[in-house]
């Protein structure tokens, strides 16, 4: 599997804290037949020179030590940027994307809340040739008209990773609901653990979530959010959605 949202890198946000946590979190990914993991740091503010190099650095302390203790895993970077009016400037920032290709960017919307005109900042990503990617959509659904921005975002050419806690009720019900609302309408691209620690959020989630999507929409769609579609988007290539029908639906009929 190819886990693309993880916060691995010690002591750049609220996942790991130490070199130790991350390695016991790359080692639990190995363990749950993970063989890549995209870090992708919070990015709560600007974007400037000195946080790229904050992020560089631990990145390459953890590659470093992945080698040298013959861990059998592929470390990539990213980051999951907040959404902000400017984020089309990342359109020029390659650094911040996932696996660094200028393709696709990971973004993050409000908990529990879908912003007004959160439109606008995804037609200027799409516009100067980067796909965002929302970052856990059912953590921010809580009414019928939040889940018909997100239908919207995905017409307009935006695609969704839903966490796999979410199907486990990691978060609560309401998340987990519209996690499966998303996968059982094809509106969803990837899956992927979001993993904060070795404890209470493990990569581990992704194995232990397997079977509910099996179950849910088939092993075909499964292997798709887990093997298919996150190998496309870390090797800068198109991911082939065929939730365009699902998208172009009533709400009602969701």
């Amino acid at each position: 599997m190819i886990d693309v949202h993880t916060h691995i890198l010690p002591g750049m946000d609220d996942g790991a804290k130490t070199v130790d946590d991350s390695l016991l979190m790359i080692r639990q990914a190995i363990d749950a037949g993970v063989d890549t993991v995209c870090a992708t740091p919070h990015i709560l503010g600007g974007f400037s020179l000195h946080l790229q190099e904050r992020i560089n650095r631990a990145f390459q302390l953890l590659v470093s030590r992945i080698e040298r203790e013959k861990l059998r895993v592929k470390l990539v970077l990213g980051s999951e940027i907040y959404v902000r009016r400017d984020i089309h400037s990342l359109s020029r920032l390659n650094f911040f994307s996932l696996n660094q290709t200028g393709k696709y960017v990971l973004v993050e919307l409000p908990l529990r809340q879908v912003p007004l005109n959160i439109d606008r900042p995804f037609r200027n990503l799409l516009l100067d040739g980067v796909t965002p990617i929302i970052a856990h959509p059912e953590r921010s659904i809580v009414e019928e008209g939040q889940f018909k921005v997100i239908q919207d975002l995905v017409r307009l050419g935006a695609l969704t990773q839903i966490n796999a806690g979410s199907l486990l009720g990691h978060f609560g019900r309401a998340p987990r609901q519209a996690a499966e609302r998303l996968l059982k309408r094809d509106l969803v691209d990837l899956m992927a653990s979001d993993a904060h620690d070795p404890d209470a959020r493990s990569v581990a989630v992704l194995r232990k979530s397997f079977p509910e999507v099996c179950r849910l929409v088939g092993k075909v769609k499964a292997d798709e959010l887990l093997f298919d579609n996150p190998s496309r988007v870390l090797n800068g290539e198109e991911v082939i959605s065929g939730h365009g029908a699902a998208a172009n639906m009533e709400v009602g009929q969701l």
